[in-house]
């Protein structure tokens, strides 16, 4: 009987000894745990702030922000762009060069052209006297240029960005930099400017992969469709007209079908952004209109194309 009891009080010695390392163990596991987490959840926070932290384009809204001047070479009440960063261009180079934080440059032409209809964009490229070329152009034209086709590439309209230039007698880095050598401006549309993109507007040719199964509308097609739903606002009793156009490689019944499922496309996308379906019919005329001939791979490319119109 003795050994038994000795027996149980060792047991129950053991068992609370157990009860009480197990618990610490638990407790300290459980802290570092939290710890741990909350640490990730900092680092989280902070990875996120630093990847949604992007520069902007100051002062977007309205011309008082904006510092006036006037050029002699396009209209008055031009108002500069206050980005952060500069454009450098380079010694004796038509090519403009961006900063790696300036990635911004094109979504905030892309996004105010949109997001502004009855503004144009004015795009200055200044030069220096030995920059002056033969055929009577120069370096500051070109790069102004430059900046335009990459804007235009990405999507923005070419109609809405004008290019000109400045002589002026700057100093190159010693490593043949200049980082103020680009000027953006904006600036109100003129009349004359006005009855050109409602031209554009309702007159439009686009060519994108409209028969892809994954469709999905380019930036060219999203500059469009925000002037199609401001062109619409402005003339409510208007009808668009969205026609499909196809090579002629294949059968022509299929190909007719082809061009009425790209045409499909566009104003499915249009809906989506906004536009009433009542405003919109879609036709094709598959291979039968060619605007060239279907010889090589090049004219036949030209030849699959989305027609709208409005009337």
């Amino acid at each position: 009987m003795r050994n038994f009891l000795q027996a149980f009080l060792f047991f129950c010695i053991w068992f609370v000894l157990a009860f009480f390392i197990h618990k610490n163990v638990t407790h300290a596991s459980t802290s570092s745990q939290n710890n741990l987490v909350n640490n990730n959840h900092d680092k989280t926070d902070n990875t996120t702030k630093l990847e949604t932290k992007k520069p902007v384009l100051d002062s977007i809204a309205s011309n008082e922000t904006y510092t006036k001047v006037n050029l002699s070479k396009v209209d008055t009440a031009l108002y500069i762009m206050p980005f952060t960063e500069k454009f450098v261009t380079s010694k004796n180079n038509k090519r403009v060069i961006f900063p790696r934080k300036f990635f911004y440059f094109k979504d905030s032409i892309f996004n105010y052209l949109n997001n502004n209809p009855t503004k144009e964009i004015v795009i200055e490229g200044q030069y220096t006297t030995n920059e002056s070329l033969p055929d009577g152009e120069n370096f500051g034209n070109k790069r102004a240029k430059y900046l335009k086709e990459l804007l235009v590439r990405y999507g923005a309209n070419s109609s809405r960005i004008k290019t000109t230039n400045k002589l002026s007698e700057y100093e190159y880095d010693p490593n043949g930099y200049y980082a103020d050598g680009i000027t953006i401006y904006q600036k109100n549309l003129s009349n004359i400017n006005k009855e050109a993109l409602e031209k554009d507007i309702t007159n439009k040719t686009l060519y994108s992969y409209f028969g892809d199964n994954n469709f999905k509308p380019d930036r060219s097609l999203q500059t469009y469709t925000q002037e199609v739903k401001n062109y619409l606002k402005l003339h409510t009793n208007k009808h668009i007209t969205i026609i499909g156009h196809t090579d002629n490689v294949g059968d022509e019944e299929a190909n007719k079908w082809i061009g009425l499922e790209r045409a499909k496309n566009v104003a499915n996308y249009f809906i989506s952004q906004g536009i009433e379906a009542s405003k919109i019919t879609t036709i094709s005329k598959g291979e039968t209109t060619p605007i060239t001939n279907n010889n090589t791979k090049q004219e036949r490319a030209k030849n699959r194309r989305i027609e709208i119109q409005i009337n």
